[in-house]
């Protein structure tokens, strides 16, 4: 008889040592697939929810670790300036696999007399605790306009040719063109604006872009009498350096970024619309052009704080040191956000001390904590069921076995080899663990479908109900900063029914088990001689 027929025969033999062990294999396989259903929705649920994050990171400074390493305050400037990342480092960064583009730029502020701002539209409507009058007050606040004397524009000098804001989806491109390779290397005086920037100001596509660089001496506001410095911004009584800049415009381009109106609340819109403001405002030119214009700015600072009395400290401050650099930002767009926390730890890794890289995840914590919670419990489950049905199988087993020694003895003694009589048990039990296997997977996902779906929906509600924690995220990145998913939303991605890859870890993980827990005691039985079996 083969032993796929002597297992049938032995089951049917023993129908109640059989039912029971079959019993038993059914009640932990309920556990176990239960464990693996709840584990492997919340892991699509949580790639799910991470794929709603912008792919981005910006650099960012641990600035209250790097004041406490030093002994300054925080808020000191120098910590801002030593030991920045350099050129090389970002390109370092950005040469990682993760990484689809990026770009290390600079931030320089340019006047002008000729231009004004331009203040993007805002749905009135969806406003909650603040008006637009107010807003635009506010925003009037924040600019350097006084009437009619100057504007002070955010202007970026880019190394990437494309503009990585263009490639992230900020913008998109609706005339001209972006720079070239060439143009970045050898500082050509380009520029590429906002179409409502350039609607606003007659400018257009061969334009020239007139701007003014300049450093103050604010002393020399107070000696005339000035209150509202903006007025005297372009007068030359009052500038220690002073150049201007003619940029020929090549490229035009239109905000695609959509305010979340939803994310904010009275004052806290302010900053968002301020970000997007500065973005319709924005002027793009090469980087090499901006590092002259920040190193001439940079070195007229020297001078002008090398004129302050020793005595008088604490106007030393904010000045430049003999070896300021100027200070570069950096912005990397992935592949894939789900590769945002390994990006984050490589990243960090080749950056200067207390440099690291921040992205918007945090906008999702509450979620992402309330499913980590969940994972870390169905992962204890299936541990703990693993566990248990190692050491119930082992000892059921072994108790089976134990009652058929003599039988075991009498193959032996007729002959059979030991591998003949270990495939019989093995066929035996695998036979049961299938039937219980089969019987167990359902069960298992009706069970965790029921409770692990209020489970989780309670720990939302009160991971949301829970104060906020606050996130640093650069400045940077507040324009990417994504809406928030209703609740409803993510209940509807977690889903526990079955799919191949629910299936296969099961009965990869249950048949694993049950092999585990089988083969010791077969194996404490076979290693025995047939005349101490029977004996």
């Amino acid at each position: 008889m083969n032993v796929f027929k002597r297992a049938i025969t032995n089951i049917k033999r023993q129908p109640v040592k059989n039912g029971l062990l079959l019993v038993i294999i059914f009640i932990l396989g309920t556990v176990l697939s239960a464990a693996i259903s709840v584990r492997t929705a919340m892991i699509t649920t949580e790639e799910n929810v991470m794929m709603r994050v912008p792919a981005v990171s910006a650099i960012h400074l641990d600035h209250i670790m790097a004041a406490f390493e030093s002994g300054t305050s925080p808020w000191d400037r120098s910590i801002w300036r030593e030991n920045r990342p350099t050129a090389y480092d970002i390109t370092t960064v950005g040469q990682l696999p993760y990484v689809r583009a990026y770009d290390f730029y600079l931030n320089i502020e340019l006047l002008s007399r000729e231009f004004e701002w331009v203040v993007p539209q805002l749905d009135e409507s969806r406003l909650r605790g603040m008006s637009l009058d107010d807003l635009g007050q506010a925003l009037n606040n924040m600019r350097y306009f006084a009437y009619n004397a100057a504007e002070s524009f955010p202007v970026r000098g880019v190394s990437n040719p494309d503009i990585t804001d263009i490639e992230a989806g900020l913008l998109t491109l609706t005339s001209g063109r972006t720079f070239h390779a060439e143009e970045i290397e050898n500082g050509a005086m380009l520029a590429v604006v906002s179409q409502l920037f350039a609607d606003y100001n007659n400018l257009y596509i061969g334009a020239t872009l007139r701007l003014h660089s300049a450093i103050h001496d604010l002393d020399a506001f107070g000696e005339a009498g000035i209150v509202i410095f903006p007025v005297g911004w372009l007068d030359e009584r009052f500038m220690v350096h002073h150049e201007i800049l003619e940029f020929e415009i090549i490229g035009i381009f239109n905000v695609e970024h959509q305010l979340n109106y939803e994310n904010y609340q009275g004052r806290n819109l302010f900053n968002p619309v301020r970000e997007l403001s500065s973005l319709y405002n924005r002027i793009y030119i090469p980087v090499t052009v901006a590092d002259v214009v920040s190193r001439a700015a940079i070195e007229a600072e020297i001078e002008l704080c090398s004129e302050i009395p020793e005595d008088e400290t604490w106007r030393h401050i904010d000045c430049p040191g003999d070896a300021e650099e100027p200070q570069l930002e950096a912005i990397f767009l992935m592949y894939d956000p789900r590769d945002l926390g390994t990006f984050t730890e490589a990243a960090t890794e080749l950056l200067p001390d207390f440099w690291e890289v921040r992205d918007v995840s945090s906008a999702f914590y509450s979620i992402i904590a309330s499913m980590d919670s969940m994972l870390e419990i169905a992962n204890l489950i299936l541990l703990l069921a693993a566990g248990a049905t190692i050491i119930t199988l082992t000892l059921t087993i072994t108790i089976l076995l134990r009652d058929r020694r003599h039988e075991i003895g009498i193959y032996m003694a007729l002959g059979d080899r030991k591998s003949k009589i270990l495939s019989q048990f093995l066929t035996e039990i695998g036979l049961i663990a299938v039937v219980g296997i089969a019987l167990s997977l359902f069960a298992g996902n009706m069970l965790s479908h029921g409770i692990s779906r209020n489970m989780f929906e309670q720990t939302l509600l009160e991971r949301a109900a829970e104060p906020r924690l606050e996130v640093q995220m650069p400045w940077e990145l507040m324009l990417f900063n994504p809406a928030e998913i209703p609740l409803g939303e993510v209940m509807e991605m977690y889903d526990t029914s079955l799919d191949v890859e629910t299936i296969i870890s099961f009965i990869g993980v249950s048949f694993t088990v049950i092999l585990i827990a089988t083969i010791a005691p077969i194996m404490q039985i076979v290693k025995l001689e047939p005349k101490k079996i029977l004996l």
